[in-house]
Order: structure tokens, then sequence, then C-alpha cells
């Protein structure tokens, strides 16, 4: 499977959302980023919400640091893995993951059910 698949897009209104909270809660300073922020690709196996960041939409992948480490619950309960990475300067990819083994994470978690697996 290939890590990335081109994908050239302005972030959606719930991506806008959900970065904005998590941004709040962990990252302050790249709030006033969101605004900017391109997607340029998502995750290779094509099916889940994993995508990557970028200032223009020709910007080169970035491999950035795990920055923000968290966990949801999706509708049906099922336990959601959500990772932010970045560099010193930005974001570079939001990653969601299934902890419990369903497949293919298809809808973002509630807010409400977010939680920091940062002590």
């Amino acid at each position: 499977m290939k890590y990335s698949i081109p994908d050239k897009r302005e972030l959606t209104k719930s991506e806008i959302e959900f970065l904005t909270y998590l941004f709040g809660k962990e990252k302050s300073e790249w709030t006033n980023l969101i605004g900017n922020l391109k997607v340029i690709a998502r995750c290779g196996c094509g099916k889940c919400l994993t995508i990557m960041f970028g200032k223009t939409f020709d910007s080169e992948i970035q491999k950035g640091n795990l920055i923000i480490d968290y966990t949801g619950k999706g509708k049906n309960g099922e336990l959601i893995g959500i990772s932010v990475f970045g560099t010193d300067q930005m974001p570079t990819e939001l990653e969601f993951y299934s902890i419990d083994g369903e497949s293919g994470i298809t809808e973002m978690p509630e807010t409400d059910t977010l939680k920091s697996l940062k002590n």
C-alpha cells in the first residue's frame, strides 16, 4: 500500500471544526493556521479519513513528529485513535485509526468523546 494518494482540496467544515477544537486544547498557536492549510494528500488506503497538509496545493508531503495524541468514540462506540503530526511551524498530518480493530474509520469522532493520551 502506498503511504499517500494525492488529494488536493480545501479543508471541509467538519475538518476545520475538528482541528479548531484540538488545537484549542493542545496547540493554540496553530489555530490561526487552519484557514491557510490545504489538503494535499490522503492515506494510501483510500478509505480512512487521514489527510496530509501543505501551505499550497503544490507543497511536498512533510514527515512531522507526533504533536497531539487522542482517542475518541465513533457513533457506534468504536474506539478511534487521533494523531496530529507536525513540524515546529505547522501541522503536517491528521490521522484517524481504529484502536479496536474496526476496519476503515469513515466518520470523525464527536469532540465531546475525545481524551488526550498524554498524562
